[in-house]
């Protein structure tokens, strides 16, 4: 089971993205995530990209991985996401969506559903991250809830 770590020794809120998935994970200073995968172990199973907006593990033979923090934890896609990056993600998800359904871009019937839910996700995350940073209570399936 190939593994590597990853720990940010910087000062800032630094993302980890999991390639080639695209998933997004936060790590505040000073943490440390590993990044695992079923595959067999081999001479390269990781590439790792030190790049603008973050860090990105490439696995190279998987076909799938989760990321972990010092307890054994599973770290989820859009941990401890900022609310600045749920901003510019539903900005892109609103555009692609505005594309597939102005057929611009040939969306069929499930494009169109799944750019739909992507961006209805994504407001709804971005109300939550909102309503926490206010410190109000935010209703989610009739039970009140402060993030």
């Amino acid at each position: 089971m190939p593994k590597t770590s990853v720990d940010n020794d910087t000062e800032n809120l630094l993302c980890l993205w999991l390639e080639p998935w695209g998933t997004d994970h936060w790590m505040r200073p000073g943490e440390q995530f590993t990044v695992v995968t079923e595959g067999e172990p081999e001479e390269s199973p990781f590439d790792v990209v030190v790049h603008d907006q973050g860090i990105s593990v490439w696995v190279n033979t998987a076909d799938a991985a989760e990321v972990f923090d010092r307890d054994g934890n599973e770290v989820l896609c859009g941990h401890q996401r900022p609310i600045e990056a749920v901003r510019q993600f539903l900005a892109g998800a609103e555009t692609l969506l505005h594309h597939v359904e102005g057929g611009s871009v040939g969306g069929s019937a499930t494009h169109q559903e799944m750019a739909r839910s992507h961006y209805e996700r994504l407001r709804q995350e971005l109300a939550e991250a909102e309503a926490a940073r206010e410190g109000e209570s935010h209703e989610t399936d009739g039970v009140g809830s402060v993030l």
